[in-house]
């Protein structure tokens, strides 16, 4: 049997990137996935301002098979209240912090996943589709690997002196575990793609009301990313997830911004359903030792504010520094061994989470919603600003400052 460096479970963005990095570190890294690729993902598609820096810190090969699949290119976001008031703010805004590039990347999941795991692989990590992972490996209470079932239903196991849980948001690896929790408020996300929308332009849009609220943003070839986040409690109470799903672009029209705009012979991609969000987990490394979260698995972040790749990116590389330090010294990978992520993860992430969670909370206050974006819409550099925060290339920090947020309410 082979014992591999470390084992990644789950091929997204998170695991692969993972994967790429400690390959290119010179690790022996298998990769698990229960799907086979591509595969369509339920998710914003969309690659803020900062997450092009990551991409060329993953090489250039990676961005520039990126550019060649010709995504969208988004200069700002606009926001639209339920009262009707509108803001828009540009990622080339006059706050002195600089993007990348003016602009983010949008494209399809299927292309973006299977361009890293295509990565991966070329650096040398070893890829299998198809293996659904049921269960952790222990060894006197750390974590030595993971057992999978296969696509024909044999059960194998895989040693490993680092198992990576990058299993997205109902993360196999974090409930076994023992890591994971949920916190309001607790969304769930129907999520389509549409041709051929009206007004889309090169901002990604960001409908709110009483009901939940609507993102949607072009993801190239004139096809937009349209999702429809609501309420768990009110798709629950109702029984209404299948009707929300059978009568998706009827609940669009209730959002006034959208009206008449859609086409329901333009749906090019069935409607999806993910959530409820709201996780987090207790620790991103297994106080026992021998695995990690990153991604989705470790937080996941409300679609509202577009976190969930840069977050994946980010996260995989300060996982793979971690393990890449701890894997040259010999011996298990203890709790102790991988704890730099865990801190490491704070300083990258902590002003995030905040900012995330202040956003997240604010969009179920209508009352709220409506007095921030009437500042922001008298105000373009500070819409700007909060734009630069949510893209990540701005310190959220700056947003955090008492006086912003003063500036933002009264």
């Amino acid at each position: 049997m082979t014992r591999w460096d470390a084992v990644v479970v789950g091929a997204g963005p998170a695991g692969a990137a993972t994967a790429l990095h400690l390959a290119r570190a010179g690790a022996r890294v298998l990769v698990l996935d229960r799907a086979r690729f591509p595969r369509d993902k339920p998710c914003s598609e969309y690659l803020s301002p900062e997450t092009t820096r990551l991409l060329a810190r993953l090489g250039s090969d990676v961005l520039e098979a990126v550019e060649r699949a010709a995504p969208a290119r988004l200069y700002g976001m606009k926001v639209v209240a339920p009262d009707g008031s509108t803001t828009c703010g540009r990622f080339a805004g006059a706050h002195g912090w600089l993007a990348p590039r003016p602009y983010s990347f949008a494209l399809p999941r299927t292309v973006f996943d299977s361009v890293l795991l295509e990565a991966a692989a070329q650096a040398g990590a070893t890829i299998r589709e198809g293996v659904a992972v049921e269960d952790l490996r222990m060894d006197e209470g750390a974590v030595a690997g993971v057992v999978g079932r296969t696509g024909d239903g044999r059960r194998e196991t895989y040693e490993a002196r680092v198992v990576v849980g990058a299993d997205g948001l109902n993360s196999v690896v974090a409930r076994r575990l023992g890591l994971a929790r949920s916190l309001g408020p607790r969304r769930i996300a129907f999520s389509a793609h549409v041709a051929d929308v009206a007004g889309v332009e090169d901002m990604g849009e960001l409908h709110v009301s009483e009901h939940g609220y609507v993102g949607l943003g072009p993801i190239g070839g004139a096809v937009t990313t349209v999702a429809l986040v609501l309420p768990l409690v009110a798709v629950r109470e109702a029984g209404r997830a299948r009707a929300v799903r059978a009568g998706f672009f009827r609940e669009l029209e209730r959002f006034p911004g959208l009206r008449g705009r859609f086409d329901a012979r333009r749906l090019v991609r069935r409607v999806l359903v993910t959530g409820p969000f709201a996780r987090w987990t207790r620790a991103s490394v297994s106080p026992g030792g021998g695995a990690l979260l990153v991604g989705d698995a470790a937080d996941f972040f409300d679609p509202f504010t577009g976190q969930g790749i840069y977050s994946a990116l980010r996260g995989a590389e300060l996982a793979a520094a971690a393990i890449a330090a701890a894997l040259e010294r010999a011996g298990p990978l203890t709790g102790r061994a991988l704890a730099p992520y865990r801190a490491a993860r704070r300083a990258a992430f902590a002003g995030k989470w905040v900012l995330e969670r202040i956003i997240g909370l604010g969009v179920g206050w209508p009352a709220l919603t409506n007095r921030v974006v009437s500042r922001l819409a008298r105000r373009t550099e500070l819409a700007d600003l909060v734009f630069g925060a949510t893209g990540n290339f701005v310190p959220a920090r700056r947003v955090l400052a008492p006086r912003v947020l003063a500036h933002l309410v009264w």
